[in-house]
């Protein structure tokens, strides 16, 4: 019979302990910072987590949970007492602290139950030519209860607030430099399963994704070579993870061909989606939608303001 074992992404929004770090510029979100970051508010983001957990892939729960926007340790370890404090004690993590200027970084979860972690490491990413640190990008090689081995890459492009020519420059190197770590693994053996979880800050059509990752849209000839965004199609249908003056979908997941193909994984594009339950989103007067972040302006003690997205295959 086939095991379900599913995948998921979450960008959690400046999800930050409260304690001022002096190496990264975190002043804001400690309590007598601008955002007033106290330990209730804190320990309140860890419980809205854990409900997104509990629910996103139910009767189940992830296998894996990829994340960005984390500061630290400290933020992992309390976020893994809050989910066993819902019964959910069979999860550690992976993470490791990168240059990024704002101490925000990608992390990962895992159910040590149903994954064994064989290897990690942070990809470094050094941007040519300019001062400004970005995150890493996190590799984590594992081997599920059937055997097989994964390859999961975490990764957390940089964001538009720079201006578009820039910003873009920068998106296109960490997509080359994602692309490179992606063939040193392929290139030893192209049947590896790839699974790419992240927020882009650019959504399937941008030429980061699309060109320099080379993350196909089309699942009619699949090579094991090339890699697939598995949520195009939802893509397609106007279905975003994010929300700027419309729906955007930042937040990916992409495989290896081989993903689709092997005989032993079913793994379909179907499979994958976008959480959307009705509680992670804002409702204005009229009706209109958005998401129900952290901090709009101000403090509204929201969840985060990208949706978590997941992928569930089935192991044979």
């Amino acid at each position: 019979m086939p095991i379900p074992f599913s995948f998921m992404f979450y960008n959690t929004e400046n999800f930050y302990d409260i304690v001022d770090d002096p190496h990264t510029m975190d002043d804001d979100f400690t309590p007598d910072g601008y955002n007033k970051w106290s330990e209730e508010r804190f320990n309140d983001k860890v419980e809205k987590f854990t409900k997104v957990v509990k629910e996103i892939v139910k009767p189940d729960y992830p296998d894996i949970i990829g994340l960005a926007e984390i500061e630290n340790k400290t933020v992992m370890e309390s976020i893994l007492a809050g989910m066993q404090l819902h019964g959910m004690s069979q999860y550690s993590f992976v993470h490791y602290d990168s240059p990024d200027e704002r101490g925000s970084d990608v992390a990962m979860i895992y159910n040590t139950q149903t994954f064994k972690v064989l290897q990690s490491n942070p990809v470094l990413v050094q941007l040519p030519g300019i001062e400004d640190r970005t995150r890493d990008i996190l590799h984590v090689k594992g081997e599920t209860v059937t055997g097989e081995i994964l390859h999961l890459f975490i990764t957390h492009f940089p964001s538009h607030k720079e201006g578009t020519d820039l910003s873009e420059r920068r998106r296109f190197f960490v997509a080359s430099e994602l692309r490179n770590a992606v063939y040193k693994v392929t290139s030893v053996n192209p049947d590896e399963n790839i699974i790419i979880m992240g927020d882009f800050n650019d959504t399937p059509d941008d030429n980061s994704v699309d060109e320099v990752l080379g993350a196909q849209k089309s699942f009619e000839e699949i090579k094991n070579l090339r890699l697939y965004n598995l949520l195009y199609p939802r893509y397609r249908k106007g279905i975003g993870s994010t929300y700027y003056r419309g729906w955007l979908l930042f937040d990916q997941i992409i495989v290896s061909g081989h993903m689709l193909t092997s005989e032993r994984i079913d793994c379909k594009p179907e499979y994958a989606d976008v959480f959307n339950a009705r509680y992670l989103l804002h409702f204005d007067r009229n009706n209109r939608v958005n998401i129900n972040r952290t901090y709009r302006g101000s403090y509204t003690g929201g969840y985060s303001d990208h949706l978590p997205v997941y992928l569930r295959i089935y192991l044979n």
